[in-house]
């Protein structure tokens, strides 16, 4: 997801490693659920919280969660409730089961196996934009509001907004017939997903499909609207585009790399083109939009099909953009 940084972020780089430090990550104890907090970028022991590569600054959060079988679980339960009856010839109410059901919770707990993920957080000093490789809102919401906790008195974040939805420009990239609906750098890729309206809407999926054919437009024609779009920027990287700004799917042509060498340690240099690609296509994909819209300012209403069709439906507003949904660039 893409964040504009506000007032009252750190200033330097130790600052950020500090505070990072603040929040630490330590694996989930014998009977706890849930643990979260930042680690060493690089995974190393002692190694730093918070790394600049070519201006940019990497930090990485990771979460680990416990889980217990919902079958061993209530198997458990029903061994605990089963024991009450046999020796004080009672059956636990519903309150008790509740209880037993907890107690079983921290007792079968230590023998869960643990599982971690992390999530990469980029943030560009200079454009003062936050990205997070975040899969879901709730995950992204966990790792700024750490931020938030660490980073001091001040330190603010916002979704970053455009002034078309992702919605509009999709169905005019779509819809349109002309060759220069779509920017000079944005190219149809073979993938998307059309939504009708009402409670019980209408999908269709295109995969491995021509997209500019009149079977696309009659959809669109139809009422139903973009919610996804794979699209290909300047023949170096693909993605898939959704109406909540979120980029799925991202990938790098081969030439991306052409001049890359044979490093022994990649870290750095991947770091450092994918970045820099990202950089570029997110300054033309804003553009592509309309331009960033102000803090403040009036969302418009959503799209209508009609309007949607047309290269004027603009003031409204967009959402976030996950760059690295199914994996970070680097």
């Amino acid at each position: 997801m893409l964040f504009r940084i506000e007032a009252g972020w750190p200033q330097s780089l130790t600052e950020l490693q500090d505070a990072l430090m603040q929040e630490a990550f330590s694996p989930c104890s014998a009977t706890q659920q849930k643990a979260t907090g930042w680690v060493p970028v690089r995974g190393q022991n002692h190694g730093e919280f918070a790394e600049s590569v070519a201006g940019q600054w990497i930090a990485k959060f990771t979460i680990e969660t416990k889980a217990v079988p919902a079958d061993a679980l209530r198997r458990r339960v029903d061994e605990l409730a089963q024991q009450i009856e046999a020796t004080t010839g009672r059956v636990p109410g519903k309150r008790e089961k509740k209880d037993l059901r907890d107690d079983a919770l921290q007792e079968l707990l230590p023998h869960a196996f643990p599982k971690q993920s992390s999530n990469w957080v980029w943030l560009d000093p200079e454009s003062r934009i936050l990205a997070l490789d975040a899969a879901s809102p709730g995950r992204a919401d966990e790792i700024t509001s750490s931020l938030t906790r660490v980073a001091g008195r001040g330190f603010g974040l916002r979704l970053i907004q455009t002034h078309s939805t992702p919605q509009s420009v999709m169905a005019h990239w779509l819809g349109s017939e002309e060759a220069d609906a779509m920017p000079s750098d944005f190219a149809l890729g073979r993938e998307c997903e059309l939504k009708g309206g009402g409670e019980e809407p209408a999908m269709v999926k295109f995969k491995r499909h021509d997209l500019s054919t009149d079977e696309v437009r009659q959809h669109l024609a139809d009422g139903k609207l973009p919610i996804a779009l794979a699209v290909n920027w300047e023949d170096r990287v693909r993605f898939t585009l959704t109406e909540a700004l979120v980029l799925k799917k991202i990938g790098f042509d081969d030439s991306v790399f052409a001049d890359a060498g044979d490093d022994d340690d990649r870290f750095d240099t991947d770091i450092t083109i994918k970045t820099a690609e990202l950089q570029a296509l997110i300054a033309s994909l804003l553009q592509a939009l309309g331009g960033e819209q102000a803090p403040g300012a009036l969302p418009g209403a959503a799209p209508t099909p009609a309007a949607a069709l047309s290269a004027g439906a603009t003031e409204a507003t967009g959402q976030a953009a996950e760059a690295w949904a199914e994996g970070p660039p680097f």
